[in-house]
This record gives structure tokens, C-alpha cells and sequence, in this order.
């Protein structure tokens, strides 16, 4: 027990971030975005050109490990080959005192769950299927590259300039691929999990039937005192949005590629024109 509870700590001292004002060659931190499961994440100044952009860096504690270095060059490799204008831009790699860093481009906005958890975003039925169009249209776009995100979620979509932006690329597989980074196989994880980090089209189009959850229940007002239902009994949902929903989630037969949902999509908005969504500009 003291082996692990030391092991813990020294990680943890390990992998502190770099504090703001550090300069990292022409690169000075901002602030910490985030932490990870291989990378901690901070908005720096490019002080050669006065730009703000993200540095990702190895944590220190997984250094030479198969979740380390080989990971952050498979997510450069994904970026490098992609070129779109809602996916950020890979800039620039390097190392810095044995710390293995990724630049790229710095997109400014909330993201989908501070939107809806923090300022309280709430989307109507078709305020959320045209976003749901919008982010499946990024993804049919990764799809016709052969790649698949595997982390479709509302953490990893930022609202800027009134449109939704996909980032996060950490767990992108071009599709042929190994699913893992290690030894492991994908059958000794739970099914969910299985399905959710296939590199098949099938794991986005599961998570997008998630995404498409969360914004729905963004409007709905929970009673704490009544007895927990499933979705379908919470949700007055219209038959087409829960056709979608039952498909996205493979309780129906389930979409064999995105531009098939994007279709289904298309009919549905087509119907009606105009859709309001309040604290967001769609």
C-alpha cells in the first residue's frame, strides 16, 4: 500500500503544470485548459507572431510509456493530415527539457457542457437536431478521411462564431488501425466500452446518439422526488428525433454510416422552417 500511495505521489508532483508566464521556447503558458489522460493542456502566446494557440504536453509520468509520446504522434499524424475549418490546425512539435509538447491552432468559445451546465443553455427539439446536423457533418467529413474520433462528446465541441467545433483528436484511429496503444484487446473491455472506442463508424454514431441525448435533456425539467425513467418516458420527443435517437443507439437497426443520419436529419428540419434556442445563435 505505501509502494502505490508513493507511486501516486510522485506522479502527481510529476505531472504539475507548467505555471503561467513560463516561456517554453517561442511559447508563453496563459493558463492550464485542462488535464487528460496522457496530456495536460494549456493557451499560450506565440510570440512570433502575437497568436494565442494550444500547447499539449505529454504528462511527465507517461513518458516513454505506449499512453505517452506514441499517442501525442499518432493525434499530430491525424491533424497533420486533415483540413477543415471547424477541426483545429496542427502548427508544430517539439520537446522541451525532455517534455514532449503539440501546438495548434486555439479556437475561443465555451464548450457544448459549459453551455448547457453552466450558463444554462437550453435548445428546443429542432435547435438541437440542426446542431446535431452541423457536428455530423464534421464527422462525415473525418469519415470520408478514414478516420474515426472515438470522443464525440459535448466537452470535446466548442461554440464559436455560431457554429460548433470538434476538437480533442487524443483517441483518433485511422480506420484499419489498432483500437488500443497497448497489448490489450478491445474484447477485454465492457461492451459499451467496446463499441464506443471501435475504429468503425458505428463508435461515432454511438456517441452522437449520447450527444444528441444531452442536448434534449437541456430543456427538461427533472422532478427529484419521482422514480428514475429511461429516456423515452422523460423525453416528449417527436417520432422522427426518437427514431433517430433508438438508431443511434442500436436499439433499432442502427445506421451503417453518418451520411444516413445526415439524411434522416436533413427530412426532419426540412419539414419546418425556423428554430429558437435561448443563451446560443444558430
Amino acid at each position: 500500500m505505501w509502494n502505490k500511495l508513493m507511486n501516486w505521489w510522485n506522479d502527481h508532483v510529476r505531472d504539475r503544470p507548467y505555471s503561467p508566464g513560463r516561456r517554453i521556447h517561442q511559447y508563453r503558458i496563459s493558463n492550464v485548459l485542462g488535464m487528460g489522460s496522457y496530456g495536460i493542456a494549456y493557451l499560450a502566446a506565440d510570440l512570433t507572431n502575437r497568436t494565442q494557440v494550444v500547447l499539449k504536453q505529454v504528462k511527465p509520468s507517461l513518458r516513454r510509456s505506449p499512453k505517452g509520446e506514441a499517442m501525442q504522434d499518432y493525434e499530430k499524424k491525424v491533424l497533420a493530415t486533415l483540413s477543415h475549418p471547424r477541426i483545429p490546425r496542427y502548427l508544430n512539435s517539439f520537446t522541451y527539457r525532455g517534455d514532449s509538447f503539440l501546438c495548434m491552432t486555439f479556437i475561443e468559445g465555451p464548450t457544448l457542457e459549459e453551455a448547457l451546465f453552466e450558463q444554462l443553455v437550453i435548445l428546443d427539439e429542432r435547435s438541437a437536431a440542426r446542431l446535431m446536423q452541423q457536428i455530423g457533418e464534421i464527422v462525415a467529413h473525418l469519415h470520408d478521411h478514414g478516420i474515426i474520433h472515438r470522443d464525440v462528446r459535448i466537452p470535446n465541441v466548442i461554440w464559436h462564431d455560431d457554429a460548433p467545433y470538434l476538437i480533442d483528436f487524443g483517441l483518433a484511429r485511422f480506420v484499419g488501425d489498432s483500437p488500443t496503444y497497448t497489448a490489450d484487446a478491445l474484447s477485454d473491455y465492457p461492451s459499451e466500452k467496446q463499441l464506443k472506442r471501435a475504429v468503425a463508424p458505428t463508435s461515432d454514431l454511438y456517441a452522437l446518439g449520447h450527444f444528441f441525448l444531452f442536448l434534449l435533456y437541456s430543456g427538461y425539467d427533472a422532478d427529484d422526488h419521482a422514480p428514475e425513467r429511461s429516456w423515452e418516458e422523460e423525453l416528449n420527443l417527436s417520432e422522427d428525433v426518437h427514431g433517430i435517437i433508438r438508431r443511434l443507439l442500436q436499439i433499432d437497426a442502427p445506421y451503417e454510416n453518418v451520411r444516413q443520419l445526415l439524411s434522416d436529419l436533413e427530412r426532419y428540419l426540412n419539414r419546418d422552417e425556423g428554430a429558437s434556442v435561448a443563451g446560443l445563435s444558430m
